[in-house]
């Protein structure tokens, strides 16, 4: 059975993880010189956003017998609104270091497998996918979903990662929201160090030019007086597809769509959705059934994103002052069993009723 994996980030890994735990050495193809993302930052988990799991660690080995170590459980987030800060905490998630930092999730998984890896070679799909039997697509984007015609963008997020310095506490983050530098996404600082954090702005929905105005305000609006060491801007697509097979192909993490578009979190997603493609080509099973869960997980966030798209500065402020009340505080933070399912269904019937709302309008 020859297998071919394009791309040698979370997904890829995880695939060939997969694989060659039950007898199959696939081959890697990654365009980079390395595994991963060529710089560090933090990529954080919320329990709350979890999908039917408490704790992801756990969940990866009991199910899939794969053994991570997260950087540092996340025991407090501040909030901070235009004009008003609360903060919560407690047992909230888990911080894992990404990219080149050696204990990274992709240098973690990358420990476990022997698959030979091709650096520097960009794969086009149509050049060989008449070549193996099986070809998973691990690329960490929408483009070879966009040329299989399968792919939907919903928004796309432009992202500044800056390493800042300061005086931090390592498991405790902040988060600020203003429609005046962030549009509809955040801002967010998550520490690696007691003296070195990783500060990102991300806005959605604007030109690569524009990102200089945003970044300038945030800067000035918040004060932001930690010492900036460099910068990197991303740009994502985020979006769904249609299918997640197309003949002998096989899209996984963010080439799937798996990225849910309020947070940005994805890094277990893609972990998952490497190893179901795996599972899906030993066992012989449908592959898209495989990752609904995941799917829906996904889309049922998305109606959190059309909700927060309507928000104006006065909402993010209501929003911070229900989030850490002392009792929104014991029944959704400090419980195992609260989910954000609940949260999505209400925000899903506030879509339905503000969109009827406008039928009518528009009729009338």
């Amino acid at each position: 059975m020859k297998i071919a994996i394009i791309g040698a980030g979370l997904a890829g890994l995880s695939c060939a993880f997969e694989l060659e735990r039950n007898g199959i050495t696939p081959v890697i193809f990654e365009k980079r010189s390395f595994i991963g993302e060529n710089y560090m930052f933090p990529s954080t988990t919320l329990r709350l956003f979890d999908r039917g799991f408490n704790n992801p660690v756990k969940y990866l080995k009991k199910k899939y017998d794969l053994s991570l170590i997260p950087f540092s459980p996340l025991r407090e987030i501040t909030m901070k609104g235009p004009t008003k800060e609360g903060t919560v905490s407690g047992k909230l998630g888990y911080v894992f270091m990404r990219g080149d930092e050696k204990e990274s999730l992709e240098n973690q998984i990358a420990k476990h497998i022997r698959t030979p890896m091709h650096f520097d070679t960009y794969i086009n799909l149509e050049d060989v996918k008449n070549d193996f039997d099986y070809i998973i697509v691990a690329t960490g984007d929408e483009t070879v979903a966009n040329r299989l015609g399968v792919w939907h963008t919903t928004t796309t997020v432009y992202t500044r990662v800056a390493l800042v310095l300061g005086n931090f506490k390592v498991g405790c983050a902040k988060m600020w929201v203003n429609r005046d530098y962030d549009k509809a996404c955040y801002a967010f600082l998550s520490p690696h160090s007691k003296k070195s954090a990783r500060l990102l702005l991300s806005v959605n929905d604007i030109s690569p030019h524009e990102f200089d105005y945003y970044w300038n305000n945030f800067v000035r609006l918040e004060e932001v007086k930690y010492k900036i060491n460099e910068t990197r801007d991303i740009v994502t697509r985020l979006g769904y597809v249609s299918t997640a097979k197309v003949g002998n192909v096989y899209l996984t993490g963010n080439a799937a769509g798996l990225i849910d578009d309020f947070l940005g979190f994805g890094a277990i997603n893609a972990i998952e959705s490497g190893i179901l493609a795996a599972k899906a080509i030993i066992k012989g099973k449908d592959y898209n059934e495989m990752v609904k869960s995941i799917k829906n997980h996904v889309a049922g966030i998305h109606e959190l994103r059309k909700m927060i798209n309507e928000f104006d500065n006065d909402d993010y402020e209501r929003l911070i002052k229900i989030l850490t009340m002392p009792v929104i505080k014991r029944i959704i933070y400090n419980n195992p069993l609260a989910k954000v399912q609940s949260i999505t269904s209400a925000a899903k019937e506030f879509n339905n009723m503000k969109h009827k709302r406008q039928r009518r309008f528009s009729k009338s």
